[in-house]
């Protein structure tokens, strides 16, 4: 598959990339074509020394026109105040068969913890409470959106050598979306792919990040994430 991974120089993208150029030819998106392609060589080369002849994709850079046009799988990987102005500069380009997966999560800092906002603004009105990926999805209709990687620390996905054992949880409306985000997610090792309803639910997912971290900082636990683990009574078993 094609990935084009816009703010794919930042934490989160990087990560991606690396992980996924083992299996597909994924495309690192930037404001900045130049940064943009620094970024994929450095991350190639990282991927091939570790992946050596395994590894069947690329990774290369391009602007986030670029990116966007050329991906079967647009992955918004951008900081919550870029959302708005990058999305509805890009949308002209987007097709309904291209799918677009949010990992975006908007937050503050408010007395050392973090909490959830809004990235309402005067480009996009009428979202208010609304998720990251809602927002999205209002801006680029009919093209599909899906929800996911919000609860995985960027630090686990540039670690090439670490091994996860992590859940994603994965939200959409759109049934074909979901199917092969969920593909993706399982093409990175020790990643499972968790349904967890429409699209609308991920205003429930991206609040877990604020959590998360609030759990970090109040009981110092290093890049905690989310395991689902399924528990049965005695009782049930007999």
């Amino acid at each position: 598959m094609r990935i084009g991974i816009l703010g794919g120089t930042g934490n989160m993208g990087r990560g991606l990339a690396i992980r996924w150029a083992l299996k597909h030819d994924v495309i690192i998106g930037s404001r900045s074509p130049n940064r943009a392609s620094e970024m994929a060589n450095v991350q190639e080369n990282i991927a091939r020394g570790f992946y050596q002849t395994e590894m069947n994709g690329s990774i290369k850079g391009e602007n986030n026109i670029a990116a966007a046009r050329e991906s079967e799988m647009v992955v918004m990987a951008l900081p919550p105040d870029a959302v708005i102005e990058t999305t509805i500069e890009l949308r002209k380009w987007l097709q309904p068969t291209q799918i677009i997966l949010s990992t975006v999560v908007s937050m503050k800092k408010s007395k050392g913890l973090f909490v959830p906002t809004s990235i309402q603004n005067e480009k996009a009105k009428g979202y208010k409470e609304k998720s990251a990926a809602e927002v999205i999805q209002g801006l680029v209709k009919p093209t599909p959106v899906v929800s996911a990687f919000q609860t995985v620390p960027a630090t686990y996905l540039n670690n090439i050598d670490a091994v996860m054992n992590i859940d994603v949880l994965i939200a959409s409306d759109n049934v074909h979306a979901l199917t092969l985000a969920s593909k993706l997610i399982e093409d990175i090792p020790n990643l499972r792919p968790l349904r967890v309803g429409p699209l609308a639910n991920s205003k429930l997912i991206e609040s877990l990040t604020p959590l998360l971290l609030n759990a970090a900082v109040l009981n110092k636990l290093e890049e905690p994430s989310i395991r689902i683990v399924p528990w049965m009574p005695k009782s049930f078993e007999e």
